[in-house]
Order: C-alpha cells, then sequence, then structure tokens
C-alpha cells in the first residue's frame, strides 16, 4: 500500500474508504486527459483510489468521451496478484442482500445456477457493482439485443425476451432465494459481508491454489502457486 508522510511524521493513506459523502468524493478524484478507444478523439478519465471496508485498496476509473458519447467504467486492485484464488457462494434470499457490493474482476467467472446464468472468465473488465447491478446490466445489455436481432432473427428475440422476464422474476423473488457464484483465481473479486467481521451464514469463501493452467492465464510462472 502506497503511503505518505505529513509534517507530524504521522502515516497516512492515499486511499479514501469508500464513502458516498459528497467531501470524500471529491478530495479523491483525479481527471486525465485520453483516447476515446471508440472514436479516437480525446476524452475524460476520472480516477479515484478507493479501500473498501474488509476488502483492499482498489483503483475505481471512469471514462467518458463527449464526442461519440461512448463510457467505461472499471475497477484494479492496488495490490499484486493475491497468492490464493478465491471463491464465494451466497444465498440470496431478500432485498438487502441484492444490495451486496461485489467486485469482479477481469479473470472472475460469475454465475447464478438456478438460471443457468453465467459470466465466463475474461469476458468483461473488472467493476464494483453489487448483486442487483448485475442483474440490471444483464436485463440492460439483453433488451438492446433484442431491438438489434427483431428484424433479422425474430425467434431468438422471443427466446432472449423470456430470459429477460426470468432475470426480472429472479430480482423480485418469483423464482425463490437463489445461489450466486463469484469464482475468481487471482484472488481479486469480493462479496460483502453485512455483517463482518462475524462470520456470514448465507456466505461461504474458500481459498484456492491455482492450477497451472490458471497460472498461465494470469502470466504467472511462479512454481509456488502452482497445485
Amino acid at each position: 500500500m502506497v503511503e505518505q508522510k505529513d509534517s507530524t511524521t504521522k502515516s497516512r493513506t492515499i486511499f479514501n474508504d469508500l464513502d458516498a459523502s459528497e467531501e470524500n468524493f471529491d478530495s479523491g478524484i483525479t481527471e486525465v486527459d485520453s483516447v476515446c478507444m471508440s472514436c479516437f478523439k480525446n476524452g475524460r478519465t476520472k480516477l479515484m483510489l478507493t479501500r473498501i471496508p474488509f476488502y483492499r485498496d482498489v483503483v475505481i476509473s471512469s471514462f467518458a468521451c463527449d464526442h461519440c458519447h461512448y463510457v467505461n467504467n472499471g475497477i484494479e486492485s492496488a495490490n499484486r496478484i493475491q497468492a490464493n484464488g478465491v471463491r464465494y457462494k451466497l444465498i440470496v434470499s431478500d432485498p438487502k442482500d441484492l444490495n451486496r457490493e461485489l467486485v469482479k474482476s477481469d479473470f472472475a467467472l460469475f454465475k447464478i445456477p438456478l438460471v443457468n446464468f453465467e459470466i465466463p472468465e475474461g469476458t468483461q473488465k473488472g467493476y464494483l457493482t453489487t448483486i442487483e447491478g448485475i442483474i440490471d446490466r444483464v436485463i440492460t445489455n439483453l433488451e438492446a439485443d433484442i431491438e438489434l436481432r427483431k428484424e433479422i432473427d425474430p425467434d431468438s428475440c422471443v427466446k432472449i425476451a423470456d430470459f429477460v422476464q426470468k432475470m426480472r422474476d429472479l430480482k423480485d423473488f418469483k423464482l425463490g432465494n437463489f445461489e450466486v457464484i463469484l469464482d475468481d483465481p487471482s484472488g481479486d473479486s469480493f462479496i460483502e459481508n453485512r455483517i463482518a467481521p462475524a462470520k456470514d451464514p448465507k456466505m461461504s469463501v474458500n481459498f484456492y491454489k491455482r492450477t497451472v493452467e490458471q497460472n498461465e492465464m494470469l502470466g504467472l510462472n511462479n512454481d509456488e502457486n502452482i497445485v
């Protein structure tokens, strides 16, 4: 963790606690000019160094282009890749569980077995959201896909629309309680424990040694991390 020392020699971190207050939000943001990867004109990236309670330090980024209106948000760990992978399993049984903070790294696999839904590892950049946020993101993306397919593949639109309704029912608990699985060989993903530091009866957290293939995916060649 990067630290600075003030005139009284007391050490303080440059990472602010995750806090929605205006004072903390404004003081922790750095803005830089960046090239837009959509139109290749200049856009603006906002960076915030943040500490997530009972997790670790992260860098949250938000890019916006005023020319083509492309936006992109992401999150990266401010620490080195962890020594072990981590697997979270959470039983979502009430609306409070939907509001749990969730960090999904680039390398994480996210699953909701009840509806056979999966986001494979390596298919999305990392982001900070909630359980509900992931479900809403899926619904929004699929609804946009329906609009694109209406003319060329109407049959698939019906299937996609059915799945969108299933995701809405899932969020409204019309399908009952459901399990969420977050499996990350890098160890950099996280699901909030709302009663931390006490053990959460709804959630299990298991750390594991990575396989050779997982180390290669992460760009690691350290034999100590290989089963």
